[in-house]
């Protein structure tokens, strides 16, 4: 007999082991597992299901809804069925469930995996091979794709002194934020331009103890030019950093960077994720950084 239930406090240890004994290059904390599904802003009991065959969890498919731009827009997080329970209709259903659901919100379409801010990763990595084969077959296509890159951080000291007295002649320091710094950060990350999405990853990190966010500061002025952070997606992942325009090009991003690599190897972590890359060259002449995983993303159409 199959069930279905909601995901809920009530079980989310129970969603967690699901997943942790399938999605065997993504498995996670209960802390991680709490924030990508009843800790999401957006989260919605329909939108995150277990399956229970003869009483005991086989089956996880967690979704979001988030509204954007006037509309909703419609993700698949993760989802995930036991081996010996596949082929019996169990994600089919999960998935006919989800998307109904999404209809009824008047979502228009649904992507899997890259559900900004909050996500576990951008997409499916391929080797989930049945994952991938089982959304093909079910309407959705290939869209995009999102890579990662690893910096190993034994190789390093990943020693900024020289790059930060360049920058101190310019009357710039880089340090840790502080505590009493967060909002001041949040406003200045949003009269900048940075996305709402950045700003909630960011903020994320600046809860961690000791505080994974490190900034690049005009003294003169008392005003933020740089960020950069860790932790705020998930734990050992780099991301997101951003240097303001007029400040490109001084090493500023760099500094930034290489603090937050420092900061990781003292916290115990051996390898720094650098997550959804985009200037990959930049990562690879700063740290020796490599590509080290890639993510197919998907995206299906809803009629109504």
């Amino acid at each position: 007999m199959i069930d279905y239930v909601s995901l809920t406090n009530d079980n989310l240890r129970e969603g967690l082991e699901v997943l942790n004994r399938n999605l065997t290059y993504d498995n996670t904390t209960i802390e991680q597992f709490t924030h990508n599904t009843v800790g999401d802003p957006d989260y919605d009991p329909n939108l995150a299901l277990l399956a229970l065959c003869n009483g005991k969890p086989c089956g996880l498919m967690v979704a979001v809804s988030r509204p954007e731009n006037g509309n909703r827009s419609g993700g698949i997080k993760f989802f995930a069925v036991d081996k010996e329970f596949r082929d019996q209709g169990i994600g089919s259903e999960m998935l006919a469930r989800i998307e109904r659901r999404l209809r009824e919100m008047q979502v228009k379409s649904v992507i899997v995996g890259f559900t900004r801010p909050n996500y576990l990763m951008p997409g499916v990595d391929p080797r989930y091979t049945v994952a991938c084969a089982f959304l093909l077959r079910r309407g959705f296509k290939r869209y995009g794709e999102a890579f990662n890159m690893d910096v190993d951080l034994m190789q390093s000291d990943w020693s900024t002194d020289e790059l930060e007295q360049k920058l101190a002649s310019q009357g710039v320091v880089v340090r840790r934020l502080r505590p009493d710094e967060r909002e001041k950060l949040r406003n200045w990350m949003a009269e900048d331009g940075w996305s709402a999405g950045w700003q909630y990853q960011v903020m994320r990190a600046a809860q961690m103890d000791p505080i994974a966010v490190f900034v690049g500061e005009r003294v003169s002025e008392g005003k933020f030019v740089a960020f950069a952070c860790y932790d705020g997606v998930r734990p050992g992942w780099f991301g997101p950093m951003g240097t303001t325009e007029s400040m490109r090009g001084t090493g500023i991003g760099s500094v930034t960077f290489l603090k937050c690599l420092q900061d990781m190897k003292k916290k115990g972590y051996k390898v720094c994720e650098i997550n959804s890359v985009g200037p990959l060259y930049f990562y690879s002449k700063v740290a020796n950084a490599v590509v080290s995983r890639i993510f197919w993303q998907f995206e299906k159409g809803l009629e109504p």
